[in-house]
């Protein structure tokens, strides 16, 4: 979890804070060249004139997996267009992702380093099969 979503969560469970979830049509994925941490580090989204956040879709219900946590994970698939870019050796490396209440701009509440980085190649689409993301809370 990002800093804000922690600190919303707490105002909201132990101060009485209220917090209005954002809509699910407002949840966005975004793609990273380096870590964004917990502090939102915007510099390291990808910025190429190709690329913008892709809405998630819904997510499954909650469930508790073998390792007694509890999970959830995307319904239907993300898929991002095609890296463009007039040079031909232009390759951009994908290390992580983050879910974003917003397609521009807006607060990032989760964001996790990819399994294995993804390096991207003019023409290479990147895309997440329903269920290839997973979140997960201890």
């Amino acid at each position: 979890m990002s800093n804000y979503l922690e600190q919303r969560m707490i105002n909201a469970t132990l101060r009485g804070d209220n917090f209005t979830a954002p809509a699910v049509a407002d949840l966005h994925l975004a793609l990273f060249t380096a870590d964004p941490t917990d502090e939102n580090t915007t510099a390291n989204e990808v910025t190429e004139a190709w690329y913008g956040r892709k809405p998630t879709g819904n997510w499954s219900s909650p469930s508790v997996d073998v390792e007694g946590r509890t999970r959830t994970d995307n319904a239907t698939s993300i898929t991002f267009d095609a890296v463009q870019d007039g040079d031909p050796a232009h390759t951009i490396t994908i290390t992580h992702i983050g879910i974003y209440d917003a397609d521009v701009a807006g607060n990032l509440l989760y964001h996790e380093a990819l399994t294995t980085p993804k390096t991207l190649e003019v023409g290479d689409v990147i895309s997440f099969a329903a269920g290839a993301l997973i979140l997960r809370l201890d």
